[in-house]
């Protein structure tokens, strides 16, 4: 009994197999969304694409627009619909539209197909900033493509507060000690509703003076990511650290000693935050680079009948913080930058200002 199985086994082997290797499966539609609302963006773009597999090289199917967009007429009905509590209260229609200026790369270019909408204004009660979308209600996605329905649903990011001293232009910055040392500053802020990732960076700007010519320059530097432990309540305090001799060497690392330039002039420090909600932050996490042994991630897609995500952000700045004199001074004269030609657009005389 045993010797017909081995022998049956044998022949199945041999005649059953092939040598051919089918990669390729048959074709299925899977369709792709990216949608990140914004509700400081008077208008707001959602990216439709179709995955698309062939026997060939697939960076060349990739230049091909028909390879990964959807045809004219395969949307029957692309609609976003605001909601409280569960409830549609509002309708906007997703119109399509083809961008240009794509930048050269993987896909083709230079134009694009995107579907965009546009809401209402509103003003935010805290800060009276006008925004375009409503803060305190859902935004639902519905696309129907080649009779499936795409759908998804995000809350929108809430404003958020920031630290009166870190907010106030009036309040400078200090990096120094008095005992010739660097110091270091706090900047600081309550999270909000529907916001989990807080990622903070710094901008440095200086205009750089050549003969009769100006060129508006500047520096971004991340100083941190932040995670909210409870997007539902809020109000949890974050604060993320501005290094004096970090920020100092910095400046010396990335701008060059130049004979031609004349001077440079501190025009400002910006502090800029971006915020996530849930499902964005953790598609950015799933999207980080492995450091450990495991390297597979799962894969993660908030959307129905569809890969990608879709989910809302918000960004909130602090522009034109200026330095105290002895930061000033550090600039001109301390180690890292006195070959640098720095002077300050915040003082009007000698001797830390450029005239």
């Amino acid at each position: 009994m045993k010797r017909s199985l081995l022998v049956l086994s044998a022949a199945a082997l041999l005649f059953g197999c092939s040598t051919d290797l089918e990669i390729n499966a048959p074709y299925k539609d899977n369709a792709v969304v990216y949608g990140l609302l914004n509700m400081r963006d008077s208008i707001h773009f959602i990216k439709l694409n179709k995955a698309y597999l062939g026997s060939g090289d697939a960076f060349v199917y990739a230049q091909i627009p028909d390879s990964n967009e959807y045809r004219e007429g395969d949307v029957t009905y692309a609609k976003i619909f605001r909601t409280v509590n569960g409830n549609r209260v509002d309708s906007f229609p997703l119109r399509d539209t083809i961008i240009g200026g794509r930048e050269p790369g993987t896909f083709y270019g230079p134009d694009q197909r995107m579907y965009y909408f546009r809401g209402p204004s509103y003003t935010l009660p805290q800060s009276q900033v006008q925004v375009f979308l409503e803060q305190n209600s859902s935004y639902e996605l519905a696309i129907d493509v080649r009779g499936k329905r795409i759908s998804a649903v995000t809350p929108i990011v809430n404003d958020f507060s920031i630290n009166a001293v870190a907010q106030s232009l009036d309040v400078p910055i200090n990096l120094v000690t008095g005992a010739g040392g660097y110091g270091s500053f706090e900047f600081r802020w309550n999270s909000n509703l529907d916001g989990k990732r807080y990622e903070v960076s710094y901008r440095f700007n200086y205009s750089e003076i050549r003969g009769t010519d100006t060129l508006f320059k500047s520096i971004t530097q991340p100083l941190g990511t932040r995670v909210s432990s409870n997007t539902a309540s809020g109000s949890q305090a974050m604060s993320v650290i501005l290094e004096g001799e970090l920020f100092f060497a910095t400046i010396r690392n990335v701008v060059p000693v130049d004979p031609t330039v004349t001077k440079r002039i501190f025009t400002g420090l910006d502090f800029l935050v971006s915020v996530a909600n849930d499902d964005f932050h953790t598609f950015l996490t799933l999207s980080e680079p492995v450091s450990g042994i495991v390297e597979e991630r799962p894969q993660f897609s908030n959307v129905e009948n569809a890969l990608g995500i879709f989910g809302s952000r918000y960004t909130k700045n602090v522009i034109g913080k200026k330095l105290n004199d002895p930061s000033v001074n550090e600039l001109l004269n301390g180690p890292y930058t006195s070959q640098l030609n720095f002077c300050s657009a915040f003082n009007s005389g000698p001797p830390y200002g450029c005239n």
